[in-house]
């Protein structure tokens, strides 16, 4: 009797079990619904390989399936498959809408992907034949390349089965890296001595290694660019300078009467630098009284004995010596001469009104004061 009640409960279990499952595949599978669906038709040139229950992506996501999809004989090329769809919410679609069949995964598969077109352009009539277009599929695609450029290929596959025998026959330099043991052997060095370079620079030695692990001294080294960026800055805005005309280079650029003056000037200087090359070469030959001061011994020394001489009078007169110095020097001494001037100056101007006193008495009784 138990025995009897676990068979029959066993039996019941798989029994709705495959209800379930044929309900799921009803309802999830195929799209199954007790909502009111509505339907849209479009007019595709080929199906693509499209069937019935396949995706309908609206904006990219799936919002309906694929109702039935029949070929129409009497219908003009580009509009001869038909594609019904059907729909859980209804659809609006624009002016400037998009139809089209497309891969779903590379593998294979189609969906049909609709872009309802842009939210304010015109919406179009439910009357209105919608046109699909196909979407060529990416193995089909890969196939026409292949077929279209066959040759090239053919040559692409022969050079590298050349390349593949050139390197086991050791020609080239990847076939004598894999062959010459040698130059297997340099190859090896130079890796192991970049390893060390590497090692060097982590470890902080050298150059490198200091900038890697020394804060301080690429900070210098920052400093150090930073400083050559702003010269090159300071030396192009001078360039812009002399370009538009600003400042003294820029005038001699673009000023032809300031570019002769400077030129003229120029010119100057290598005279007066010619004049003065000459005028050394007289006196290093004797010519002139510098060429005999520096020739004539006695004459050096009295030179010398006369600059002595002029150096001793200014100093003594700097030191308030002599009766010039006191007079430079000296407040009182300078006073006195000059009221003795000016006592001077006024007996000239006495003697000179009194000349006609003097010149009348003489004409008179015959003699001079």
């Amino acid at each position: 009797m138990e025995t009897s009640s676990r068979r029959d409960f066993a039996l019941g279990v798989v029994f709705f079990g495959a209800l379930a499952m044929l309900l799921y595949y009803t309802i999830v599978l195929t799209g199954f619904s007790l909502q009111e669906k509505t339907y849209l038709e479009a007019w595709f040139p080929d199906g693509a390989g499209l069937k019935q229950g396949d995706a309908v992506l609206v904006a990219g996501l799936q919002a309906g399936t694929v109702r039935e999809v029949a070929y129409v004989d009497n219908r003009a090329e580009d509009r001869r498959v038909q594609v019904a769809m059907e729909f859980e919410v209804p659809i609006t679609l624009r002016d400037g809408y998009l139809i089209r069949i497309s891969e779903f995964t590379v593998l294979g598969g189609r969906v049909v992907e609709i872009n309802p077109g842009p939210s304010a352009a015109r919406t179009i009539g439910s009357d209105t034949e919608l046109i699909g277009i196909g979407e060529t599929s990416t193995i089909k695609a890969f196939g026409e390349l292949v077929t279209t450029n066959r040759e090239k290929i053919d040559e692409i596959i022969e050079n590298v089965r050349l390349a593949s025998q050139n390197i086991a026959e050791g020609q080239g330099a990847l076939g004598a890296l894999l062959m010459d043991e040698d130059l297997k052997a340099k190859v090896e060095s130079i890796v192991d001595a970049a390893g060390k370079i590497a090692d060097d620079i982590e470890s902080g030695a050298g150059l490198l290694g200091l900038l890697t692990s020394d804060s301080e001294a690429r900070d210098r080294v920052d400093d150090i660019i930073k400083n050559a960026a702003n010269a090159m800055s300071g030396i192009e805005e001078i360039a812009t300078q002399i370009a538009s005309g600003e400042g003294l280079a820029g005038a001699i650029v673009y000023d032809d009467q300031l570019e002769a003056d400077a030129l003229a000037l120029v010119g100057d200087i290598r005279v007066s630098a010619g004049e003065l090359r000459t005028a050394l070469e007289r006196a290093n030959s004797g010519d002139g009284l510098l060429g005999a001061i520096l020739t004539d011994p006695s004459l050096a020394e009295d030179a010398s004995a006369f600059l002595a001489n002029l150096r001793a009078v200014t100093d003594n007169l700097a030191k308030g010596e002599g009766t010039l110095g006191k007079l430079l020097n000296e407040d009182i001494a300078y006073n006195e001469l000059v009221t003795a001037l000016r006592l001077l100056t006024a007996t000239l101007e006495d003697l000179r009104e009194a000349q006609p006193v003097s010149s009348f008495a003489g004409l008179l009784f015959g003699t001079t004061f």
